[in-house]
């Protein structure tokens, strides 16, 4: 391996990105306890933009001014979100005050995001390599039924064809209209940067697997939030549990990155992965409720989704040289 020497501006943004995407939801989130919030998913939401925030702050420290809209939007919306969560955690507003505001500046600045992306045209236009992108998409949805089997089962032929229509149709309006500044959030920061980064010094699998370790990682204050006190143990075997298949989800993610360059893609199966896990679980709202509730039955199928994930692995994507 070689050494990778970082400049000055490089290990402040380092530190700009941790401070941001990790610093902060463990300061703010262990302090709202407010009632509906959690039903909500307010503090996922804004934990969702902090990495590509995190990102341009960096930016905008080393080089002393925000650059152009990009920059502008996640700046706003992070001001906002913070705002929102400082007040859940006086108390002053409840949780279903919280969506309120969150859902129509969500919407407002998503469709920016899109609508300006799609009149720019370069890097991060929506529709890059399209067919293959269209082609990638159907794919993980078909991948995302496996793990989802026990529960499509269980809810009949109805729900399942109603399910799959859904995740087909609907929810990619719904991500890029209304939640696309929350999942590009984590995407361009996750796939678009960091992915990159490390796959430079480990090589491309064993960067992206390191990116799906700290992927999860990253998740762990929202556990902690839907824990008790006492249940360590519990938050620990619920990472364990779910390490395996975000690692996976890191290795599909990128692969279709790398396959189509198209980080729009990555938002896009990170929503239906999501809508898929939310369609069913969406009762589940603690760290007890989400152990318990694995059946030997879900493990296997969850098992089976990881196993042909990891295999993407071995595509040529990964096997193209030992760096990005």
């Amino acid at each position: 391996m070689e050494t990778i020497l970082f400049s000055k501006t490089d290990k402040i943004k380092i530190v700009t990105f941790v401070a941001v995407a990790f610093g902060l939801p463990w300061l703010l989130l262990p302090q709202i306890r407010v009632e509906g919030i959690l039903a909500y998913n307010i503090p996922a939401s804004y934990m969702m933009i902090l990495p590509t925030f995190g990102i341009i702050l960096g930016r905008i420290i080393c080089e002393r001014k925000i650059h152009g809209w990009f920059h502008w939007i996640y700046t706003i919306a992070f001001i906002e979100s913070t705002a929102v969560m400082v007040l859940c955690a006086a108390k002053v507003i409840t949780g279903k005050a919280a969506d309120d505001m969150l859902t129509v500046s969500s919407m407002a600045l998503s469709i920016v995001l899109l609508l300006g992306r799609m009149i720019d045209e370069q890097e991060l236009y929506p529709f890059k390599d399209l067919k293959k992108a269209i082609g990638i998409y159907i794919m993980f949805v078909a991948i995302a039924q496996i793990s989802n089997l026990p529960q499509l089962i269980h809810a009949g032929a109805l729900r399942t064809a109603d399910e799959i229509v859904s995740n087909l149709l609907f929810t990619p309006i719904d991500i890029f209209v209304v939640q696309s500044i929350y999942f590009f959030g984590e995407e361009y920061a996750w796939r678009g940067c960091l992915q990159g980064r490390l796959q430079n010094i480990f090589g491309k699998r064993m960067g992206v697997i390191l990116l799906g370790i700290i992927w999860e990682l990253w998740h762990m204050p929202l556990w902690f939030q839907i824990s008790e006190p006492g249940q360590g143990k519990l938050i620990v075997l619920l990472v364990l549990m779910r390490m395996p298949y975000v690692i996976a989800l890191a290795v599909f993610f990128g692969w279709a990155y790398m396959k189509t360059n198209n980080i729009w893609l990555c938002v896009l199966i990170h929503g239906v992965n999501n809508a898929a896990v939310a369609a069913f679980d969406s009762d589940l709202v603690t760290v007890a409720d989400t152990v318990e509730s694995v059946s030997v039955f879900d493990g296997i199928m969850t098992a089976v989704a990881v196993i042909v994930m990891l295999l993407f692995l071995f595509t040529k994507e990964y096997r193209k040289g030992e760096r990005v």
